[in-house]
C-alpha cells in the first residue's frame, strides 16, 4: 500500500458534542491524499462510536482505542508515531478545517524549500458564547537562516499553539522529543521544530477553534501537579522540583542539547532560549511585585 502524502492525527476523549463536525470538515477537503489516524483515549461516551461508524465507510480513516486513557501527550505522540506521510498535522474534536486548508497548507508546503519545516494559517478561535478568543495572535513565522533566532522568535510570541493543526514535514518531528509530560510541553516541541527549519504562516483564516472557558483543560491549568497528571496519568506520585517557569528553560536547553543541530548553533540556542524566555516572563513578574507591593503598602496596620 502506498503512502499518503498527509497524515492526520486526531487524538479524541470524550468528544461526542463535535467530533462529527470535526470529521466532516477533513472529509470535505477538496485534498484527498491523505489518511486519518484516530486515537481514542478510551472515551466513556459515544465518540468511539461515531469514529467507528466513519471509519467504515472510508478507508482512509484508522480507528484505534486505548484500553486505558494514556494521557493527552502520549495520546497525541501516538497518533503520529502511527502516521506515514511527508507531512503530518494534528487534529483536534474542538477544531474544524474551514474549505481549501488541506489544499492551501499542501501547496505551500510542496513550493518550499527544504529548510521549511511547518506551514501553518491564522486560526479564528472563538468560546461557548461565540465570543473572539486570542484575537490578533503575533505570527511565530521566521525565515531567518540562525536557528537562534527562529528560536527566540517562537519563545518570544507563542500562544495557544494553534500551529500545530498545519503541515510539519515529518521527518522534522521525528528528530524532535515531540510531546513531553510536562506543562507547556508543545511550546517546547514548537521550539525544537523552529530550531531544525523555518516557519511559514497563510495569512488566511483556514482554521476555526472553539475554546472552553470553562472545565475541560481550563479546569487544569491553574494547578501543575493536576495539569501534569493530565498530560501523563504516569506522572501522579512524582515529585515537581523545579517550577513549571524554570522547567519550561531547562527544556529548552535540553532541546537545544539534543537536536542535531552545529555545535556553534546548539551553543547560541541554548543560550538564547533562556534568555528569550524569562525576558518575556519579565513584565508579568515586575506586575506581580507591583501588585503584592501594593496590596502591603495599603494594608490595615495591624
Amino acid at each position: 500500500m502506498s503512502s499518503p502524502l498527509v497524515s492526520i492525527g486526531f487524538p479524541v476523549y470524550n468528544g461526542e458534542k463535535s467530533v462529527e463536525r470535526a470529521l466532516q470538515s477533513i472529509l470535505t477537503q477538496d485534498f484527498e491524499d491523505f489518511e486519518l489516524i484516530i486515537s481514542d483515549n478510551a472515551s466513556t461516551d459515544s465518540t468511539g462510536r461515531v469514529c467507528e461508524a466513519y471509519a467504515k465507510r472510508d478507508n482512509r480513516i484508522h480507528y484505534f482505542r486505548n484500553a486505558k486513557n494514556i494521557g493527552v501527550s502520549p495520546n497525541h505522540n501516538r497518533v503520529f508515531e502511527l502516521s506515514r506521510g511527508k507531512y503530518f498535522a494534528w487534529m483536534a474534536h474542538d477544531v474544524e478545517h474551514l474549505p481549501g486548508m488541506l489544499n492551501r497548507c499542501v501547496r505551500e508546503m510542496n513550493s518550499a524549500s527544504p529548510p521549511v519545516v511547518l506551514v501553518y494559517p491564522r486560526c479564528e478561535q472563538f468560546d461557548e458564547n461565540g465570543l473572539a478568543v486570542g484575537v490578533g495572535l503575533p505570527s511565530i513565522a521566521s525565515n531567518d537562516p540562525r536557528p537562534y533566532r527562529r528560536l527566540g522568535t517562537v519563545i518570544w510570541r507563542i500562544s495557544y499553539v494553534t500551529q500545530h493543526f498545519g503541515l510539519f514535514a515529518s521527518e522534522a518531528l521525528r528528530k524532535t522529543r515531540l510531546n513531553g509530560s510536562y506543562a507547556s510541553s508543545d511550546y517546547v516541541l514548537t521550539a525544537e521544530i523552529a530550531m531544525l527549519g523555518e516557519i511559514r504562516e497563510i495569512p488566511e483564516v483556514l482554521i476555526r477553534r472553539r475554546v472552553e472557558m470553562q472545565g475541560g483543560t481550563k479546569a487544569v491549568l491553574h494547578n501543575k501537579k493536576a495539569w501534569t497528571i493530565w498530560l501523563d496519568p504516569r506522572m501522579e506520585g512524582r515529585r515537581f522540583l523545579l517550577r513549571m517557569e524554570e522547567r519550561l528553560a531547562w527544556e529548552y536547553v535540553r532541546s537545544a542539547w539534543l537536536l542535531p543541530l552545529r555545535p556553534m548553533d546548539k551553543l547560541a540556542c541554548m543560550l538564547a532560549g533562556p534568555y528569550v524566555h524569562y525576558r518575556r516572563l519579565l513584565p508579568c513578574a515586575i506586575r506581580t511585585w507591583r501588585n503584592k507591593l501594593g496590596r502591603v503598602k495599603h494594608s490595615p496596620a495591624g
